[in-house]
């Protein structure tokens, strides 16, 4: 458990350094393109996701409900909606 929490940390550090380097030149309307294509995920909260590191739809369906509820703004209803949609109840 402790070990989880530390990786977690972490890897959210690092998405932030990665995070700092995409954002050069790059528009809002260009993160969200993809993003949107998932259930739940709009153009207004777009942005918290890819901002959280989660760049492709790929990168939030392969993530742990317990990834995804640190992500602010991020609630249970959305985690049971996108797993239903996926089939992963």
């Amino acid at each position: 458990m402790l070990i989880e929490k530390i990786l977690l940390k972490t890897k959210k550090k690092i998405t932030n350094i990665f995070r700092i380097f995409n954002k050069q030149g790059e528009k809002l309307s260009d993160r969200c393109e993809n993003l949107t294509s998932i259930p739940g995920i709009g153009t207004k909260n777009c942005n918290i996701f890819y901002e959280a590191g989660y760049m492709t739809p790929e990168s939030i369906i392969a993530a742990s409900d317990e990834e995804l509820l640190t992500i602010p703004g991020v609630g249970i209803g959305f985690v049971k909606k996108l797993r239903k949609t996926l089939g992963r109840i």
